[in-house]
């Protein structure tokens, strides 16, 4: 009688794989730094190995192709956001600050997750008078960037593209301009 342990060890082998597949996390925030636990606005963190920033390219509410890439010499922030999320409708006016104070260093990106897509997101942009670029995400953003836990999530990205760090949460004005200023000078 032959030795059937290998065709038994292969048979487990291909019945494990699926599962394996199926339930490991993708990539995600926590393997980008924190902005509550890496202090950007602290000269001796500019040194840093940081990840690079997955490229993307998303239609903005204009009809245009947005790519993270085209942005290089800009500090991006990615905020992800929802026209139905309480946190989001509350920073968006610091942000929209924020973006009039450095619009030649910083650029917000407003990424909504919304799944009516352009049939929410429009109005509510237009009715907010939004003054930085709108893309609704299909699923590119947050498969590069997730797993997404929640909304708001934030993302500041320097000006070589890489991540200088990710807030799930929400953020104010106050706690971000700092940090904006900082990178923006590196």
């Amino acid at each position: 009688m032959q030795n059937k342990t290998p065709l038994i060890f292969l048979f487990l082998i291909l019945l494990m794989l699926p599962l394996y597949l199926v339930t490991r996390e993708p990539a995600g925030p926590e393997d980008f730094p924190s902005l509550f636990t890496r202090d950007v606005t602290n000269p001796e963190n500019f040194g840093d190995e940081l990840p690079q920033a997955p490229d993307f390219e998303l239609v903005d509410m204009e009809g245009n192709i947005f790519r993270l890439s085209d942005n290089r010499g800009k500090v991006v922030v990615l905020n992800l956001w929802a026209t139905w999320c309480p946190p989001c409708r509350e920073e968006i006016p610091d942000f929209m600050e924020l973006q009039e104070e450095m619009q030649g260093d910083v650029l917000f990106v407003g990424v909504s997750i919304d799944r009516e897509g352009w049939d929410v997101v429009r109005p509510f942009v237009e009715e907010m008078q939004i003054n930085y670029p709108q893309v609704v995400d299909d699923g590119r953003f947050t498969r590069l960037y997730g797993p997404i836990r929640g909304v708001p999530t934030t993302f500041l990205v320097n000006r070589e593209g890489y991540i200088e760090g990710f807030a799930p949460g929400m953020l104010h004005k106050e706690q971000l301009r700092p940090m904006l200023e900082a990178i923006a000078a590196k």
